[in-house]
């Protein structure tokens, strides 16, 4: 058995704006592009405001006195800690309050949304890496002894003489973190059974190392296609 996993997480993300932004019409790109200028506004008149704010409350805390005795010191440094948290929420109350226009207007624009083809385009590349090919299945993962495959639609495949166990790369994802790696195994290296769980027959795979409670359909693919 071996497992690997494709390092590059953020190709997923970058192909899929890519695909999104070639298919939208000049007037929905001008309206994204207006979007990201006036989202960039608004985060920069926030911050600029938020951090005067900041400043001017250290401006402020700085001319209270400091008492001559050490023990109303105390009481003067603890009076100015919470002074400045106070002062600190009011602030962040004040810059939402100013700014809230301008955030409004960035969620006016009718962004158009991604379409659902364009994930599957963006995992391409996982697809070559992981070495896809016809025949294949899509089918549920209830439980593996890998967590993060866990209630996850999974895609089973062979190549060569391995079986391979990946995420569902056909209808695809958007980011990249999703992709769980794929495990590869040989047919000596594993023992396929059916299960029943409740009133759910699933078909398990089972190594040394790993193991997969799949949709029961997977059972009839394996026997068919590997074993």
């Amino acid at each position: 058995m071996r497992y690997f996993k494709y390092k590059n997480t953020n190709k997923n993300n970058n192909n899929a704006w890519k695909e999104h932004w070639a298919s939208l019409t000049k007037d929905e790109k001008r309206m994204v592009k207006k979007e990201k200028y006036w989202r960039r506004f608004s985060s920069v008149v926030t911050f600029i405001l938020f951090i005067s704010f900041v400043i001017a409350i250290n401006c402020l805390l700085k001319t209270i006195p400091r008492p001559a005795v050490g023990w109303q010191e105390v009481f003067v440094v603890a009076g100015t800690v919470i002074a400045w948290f106070v002062l600190l929420a009011i602030s962040g109350f004040f810059t939402y309050w100013i700014t809230y226009p301008l955030w409004k207007k960035v969620g006016s624009f009718n962004i158009p949304l991604m379409k659902k083809e364009i994930f599957s385009k963006a995992c391409a590349h996982l697809r070559d890496f992981y070495g896809l090919r016809e025949p294949y299945i899509i089918t549920k993962c209830y439980d593996s002894s890998d967590s993060q495959f866990k209630n996850h639609d999974v895609c089973i495949f062979v190549v060569e003489d391995e079986l391979c166990i990946t995420t569902d790369l056909i209808n695809g994802f958007l980011y990249g973190d999703r992709d769980l790696g794929c495990y590869a195994l040989k047919k000596e290296e594993i023992v396929l059974s059916k299960k029943r769980n409740a009133n759910l027959l699933i078909a398990e795979v089972t190594s040394k190392e790993i193991s997969f409670l799949l949709g029961y359909r997977a059972k009839s693919f394996i026997e068919k296609n590997f074993l």
